[in-house]
């Protein structure tokens, strides 16, 4: 039993080391199959929640090193099939980068990722999907603007929430990286 426990430890500390080798150059930072969101730096994070190519690219690259996806593969070579579940992946991690982001802020208290590394939110990626993939999380008592959201419908919330995300980008700019 002891091997096979050893044997799963190995195989993360793999991943790991594939999906963060780009990651250390670009971010300049250790990571580990241990690393969650809430441990990357707020510079780390405030480049991730940033929309554009940059993003996308670091986290494909993390994506296709954890799943062993050749580096060399260059999306127009690969199966559609392949392309979405890269794409997929990275919509997901997009929202639990950002939810992080408005966790630091205050403005929610906890989303369903946050324990998790992200070398097992790839690995386990549709265990996540199956339990609820477009859960957003509530916004926080404190936030300023929880009267309103408390006056939506109960399946308008998660909109309310995710319409807050322009702002909590702004807002994690400021408070964190332009100091």
């Amino acid at each position: 039993m002891g091997e096979v426990i050893q044997l799963e430890t190995i195989r993360r500390q793999l991943a790991a080391k594939r999906g963060f080798h780009y990651w250390s150059r670009r971010f300049g930072e250790v990571f580990s199959e241990d690393t969650r969101l809430q441990d990357l730096s707020s510079a780390t994070l405030g480049k991730l929640i940033q929309a554009g190519e940059q993003t996308t690219q670091a986290l494909n690259e993390l994506i296709m090193g954890v799943k062993n996806i050749d580096s060399e593969s260059q999306p127009h070579r690969m199966d559609n099939s392949q392309k979405m579940a890269i794409m997929d992946m990275a919509i997901f991690l997009i929202d639990q980068i950002r939810f992080e982001c408005m966790r630091r802020l205050g403005w929610i208290e906890s989303y369903q990722t946050m324990d998790a590394s992200l070398v097992d939110m790839i690995a386990d990626f549709a265990d996540w999907r199956s339990s609820g993939q477009a859960y957003t999380p509530p916004l926080a008592p404190d936030h300023p603007r929880y009267g309103e959201y408390l006056k939506e419908f109960d399946t308008d919330r998660m909109a309310f929430v995710r319409r807050l995300i322009p702002e909590a980008i702004e807002t994690f700019q400021q408070r964190f990286l332009e100091q």
